[in-house]
């Protein structure tokens, strides 16, 4: 199962690894390298290496060593397709079976991320909290299949974006975030309707945005 797969200790360890920037795309570095960076022993790093190179996270150069996969434009569109794919799927399910209370939540949640964007709240402080709600929003219409290999899925494919967006932008700026929420926004007031058709449109619009400032501040 890919949740099963993805609970290997060393793959855990390399994006733990990558997001606080001990590893970085495009980055050669030996087995043994990666063994004292990981804190693991060859043998688990072998296993580990293998996930990997299938989830096109590294590449192995049998003479130079081992390279972190840097987020050419390729990657991003097919990381980008495949979020889309899972997510506009489990949509259809999510806009039957979503409940007035998770609406008003989170459409009180966004009003609130977005004041927070507009007055003189720390930058950081707010990125923080809209960072948090763009992936719990996601990651909920998902969980709406009860699929754990699909959840797990799309939770690497985050992190590959997350990831792709950590090398091309210089930084996310308040308008940006703005933007995500009112797409958000408009993704709830579709589902409100109960307009699945309409919640899918503004699903695809949001990504196609989010593709697009992922290049943007680069």
């Amino acid at each position: 199962m890919e949740a099963e797969r993805q609970d290997n200790e060393g793959y855990r360890r390399f994006r733990e690894a990558m997001h606080e920037g001990k590893l970085t795309p495009g980055m050669v570095v030996t087995q043994n390298e990666l063994c004292d960076l990981l804190g693991i022993s060859l043998s688990p790093l072998r296993e580990t290496l293998v996930l990997l190179e299938e989830f096109g996270l590294v590449e192995i150069k049998p003479r130079t060593g081992i390279r972190i996969v840097y987020p050419e434009v390729a990657f991003i569109r097919e990381n980008y397709q495949f979020r889309i794919m899972m997510e506009v799927f489990a949509m259809r399910a999510f806009a039957e079976v979503v409940k007035p209370e998770w609406l008003t939540d989170m459409r009180k949640r966004h009003e609130d991320c977005r004041a927070l964007l507009i007055a003189d709240t720390p930058f950081e402080e707010a990125r923080a909290v809209v960072v948090a709600l763009d992936r719990q929003f996601h990651r909920n219409i998902v969980q709406s299949l009860d699929n754990r290999a699909i959840l797990a899925t799309h939770a690497r494919v985050q992190d590959n974006l997350n990831m792709a967006r950590r090398v091309h932008q210089s930084g996310f700026i308040r308008s940006q975030l703005i933007s995500t929420m009112d797409e958000h926004l408009r993704v709830l007031e579709s589902l409100e309707k109960r307009d699945t058709d309409g919640a899918i449109a503004n699903l695809e619009a949001h990504f196609r945005a989010s593709t697009h400032r992922t290049f943007a501040a680069g």
